[in-house]
């Protein structure tokens, strides 16, 4: 066969088409299922405003005798997150009516705590404790006199809600709607404002807010002549009489709890249960977290209910070893001290050395604007 006549053949067989055995048929194309409508897209986060924020103040150094403290991983302090906490504590704008803040019971020039036997919440409802200082809260691991509370974010947390009977998603909004607060609070969260951050920048300040450098502590650091005469046999008073076995130096205090009879002139019924309300445990019937002394001379009255109105007079009821004080069994490690007028005097004069001087926060910042 020529090879003309091969080429023809070849094209000739290509052209017929091959047949397909049964089972490598094309099988048909099944039937599409209705899935439904195709969700809209996720809205996009908008953009934080852009707004010129000064830069917030560096965080200061823990007093010389006071020592660091582990951060929160859960909430790290930051400058900025210090700075968004510092104006949110001063700014009535995080309650609910705007009508208090956190310095409304926490005063700087009565060592943050404040002047009352107890303070009125938003709405007008009494508090049944005395606001403690919120000074060195950094190194307590329980929180309020009963220590319900386990970490400064919960605290803040529950004093936004109850004490400035705060909406958290209202007052979130509100401050999402100020275009300072939105800018801060991406500057210091990378998010806008949430029932989340909000207590957690409250916390970021209290756990820079530290107190010292008191004459004491320049007495202790070798300045002999930081303490007067009197501040210094108040000192030796104060260690002998036993006050120092709760209120124990550098933050004269044992973060422990102790029933001192406070309360106890009223009726059984209405008495308050102290630690019992955290622990449910009877024998914590009536005790209380040990308060600091340090700018106790400034935050009168005193105790949990605020009962004594002056420095004079709880000194001479703890130094009285609550021998007239009748109901649930009292702390047995103090005894009565003998201290005359001169000496209750002197004792004062020490506390009055504990006056110290805060890091950082005492002036009030300038808020952002409505």
């Amino acid at each position: 066969m020529t090879r003309r006549a091969l080429a023809v053949a070849a094209m000739l067989l290509a052209a017929c088409p091959k047949e397909v055995p049964p089972s490598e048929e094309t099988k048909p194309a099944p039937e599409p299922v209705d899935a439904g409508p195709t969700p809209a897209p996720e809205p996009e986060a908008p953009p934080p405003p852009k707004v010129q924020l000064p830069p917030p103040p560096e965080i200061p150094l823990a007093p010389a005798h006071l020592s660091d403290v582990p951060d929160s991983t859960d909430n790290p302090t930051t400058p900025e997150k210090v700075a968004l906490g510092h104006q949110l504590f001063f700014d009535p704008r995080a309650s609910k009516d705007g009508s208090m803040s956190c310095a409304s019971c926490h005063v700087p020039e009565k060592s943050w705590a404040s002047s009352n036997p107890t303070d009125a919440k938003v709405g007008g409802a009494m508090n049944k404790r005395n606001s403690p200082t919120v000074v060195n809260l950094a190194y307590h691991t329980t929180f309020y006199w009963d220590g319900r509370m386990p970490t400064l974010e919960a605290v803040c947390n529950a004093a936004w809600k109850g004490q400035l009977g705060a909406d958290p998603a209202a007052v979130a909004a509100k401050l999402n709607a100020n275009v300072t607060y939105n800018a801060l609070f991406h500057r210091a969260f990378k998010e806008e404002a949430t029932t989340d951050n909000i207590p957690k920048a409250f916390a970021a300040f209290l756990r820079v807010l530290k107190s010292g450098n008191s004459a004491f502590d320049k007495s202790e650091a070798g300045d002999k002549k930081a303490m007067s005469p009197d501040a210094q046999k108040g000192w030796e008073l104060f260690k002998k009489s036993g006050c120092i076995a709760c209120h124990i130096p550098p933050l004269f205090t044992d973060f422990d709890y102790h029933a001192v009879g406070v309360g106890n002139e009223k009726p059984e019924a209405e008495r308050d249960p102290g630690r019992k309300d955290a622990t449910k445990a009877d024998e914590d019937f009536g005790k209380f977290k040990t308060p600091t002394l340090r700018g106790a001379a400034l935050s009168g009255p005193y105790f949990h209910d605020g009962s004594r109105k002056t420095l004079e007079e709880a000194i001479e009821y703890m130094a009285s070893g609550f021998s007239k004080v009748k109901g649930p069994k009292l702390d047995e490690r103090l005894k009565p001290a003998k201290l005359s007028k001169k000496d209750v005097a002197q004792v004062k004069a020490f506390i009055e050395a504990l006056n110290g001087e805060t890091t950082f926060g005492a002036t009030k910042p300038e808020l952002p604007p409505e």
